[in-house]
């Protein structure tokens, strides 16, 4: 569980900026442009990817599993074209911002780091590709 306290930081950390940055664009109607356009898509993944991990942890009854770095790739993909591709052709409250795209990168790598910094250095076997 030692392993695992960097990246439940992450963890809390990004929902807390996600919940803050609701707050303080719905309720106190503060808007920054920047933090409006690409803050949500960036902690995004973190959430996403650690709650994936969390349910294949819990269906395949093995709490050291990783996800896979195809798997990430993966769900890096299906938000970029969730996100960016499909829900703009549903409706008009969305728009297709391709820089967005960066911002779930972003996301995908700060998980990706901070989950390669929190392995122990001899479970090599869990940072395989597949």
């Amino acid at each position: 569980m030692k392993q695992e306290t960097s990246m439940i930081i992450l963890v809390i950390f990004s929902a807390l900026l996600f919940v803050i940055h609701q707050y303080m664009q719905w309720i106190v109607q503060m808007n920054i442009d920047f933090i409006d356009d690409y803050l949500d898509p960036a902690v995004l993944m973190p959430l996403i990817l650690y709650a994936v991990l969390w349910e294949r942890r819990i269906l395949l009854n093995n709490k050291k599993m990783n996800l896979p770095y195809l798997v990430i790739f993966g769900y890096f993909v299906t938000m970029a074209v969730l996100g960016e591709l499909l829900f703009p052709l549903l409706s008009d409250r969305f728009t297709a911002d391709y820089w967005d795209i960066l911002a779930y990168a972003f996301g995908t790598i700060v998980y990706v780091t901070v989950r390669e910094v929190s392995l122990p250095k001899k479970a090599t076997h869990s940072r395989s590709f597949f």
